[in-house]
């Protein structure tokens, strides 16, 4: 990123920092993050390339920290996870990796709410010791 704003400040100098900003991260973040940044001036032509590894360096460490949970009442299940194409549907062992086995919900497998996926996971855990 710090090469990236350094480019920018060359090709739009004008540009204000939390527009700059808004092109990695959303503006409200950029807009919220450069507040705690204090003498940063309004546009990137003003911005040293100390300053600019300094707003980088922020954005880098910078750490979501939920503040709670809705409980098991609102809990979903969510997408993505490794793709089923690359492990036995039998034994649910690793194609690319022998010995190694995913189950449940670490897998890319999508379904409907309301118990469906503590099924897939018994189920596709039974498979998965069955073959070991």
């Amino acid at each position: 990123m710090i090469v990236e704003l350094k480019q920018l400040r060359q090709k739009s100098p004008r540009i204000q920092g939390q527009t700059a900003l808004s092109n990695f991260i959303p503006a409200r973040l950029a807009s919220w993050l450069l507040e705690s940044l204090p003498g940063l001036p309004p546009t990137m032509a003003d911005y040293s390339d100390s300053k600019i590894d300094d707003v980088a360096a922020l954005v880098n460490s910078w750490q979501v920290r939920p503040a709670g949970t809705e409980g098991y009442r609102t809990a979903e299940v969510t997408k993505g996870g490794v793709d089923t194409d690359e492990i036995s549907s039998k034994t649910f062992e690793s194609k690319n990796m022998p010995g190694l086995y995913f189950i449940g919900e670490v897998l890319d497998v999508t379904g409907h709410l309301g118990g469906h996926n503590f099924q897939w996971a018994w189920a596709s855990a039974v498979a998965a010791a069955e073959a070991l």
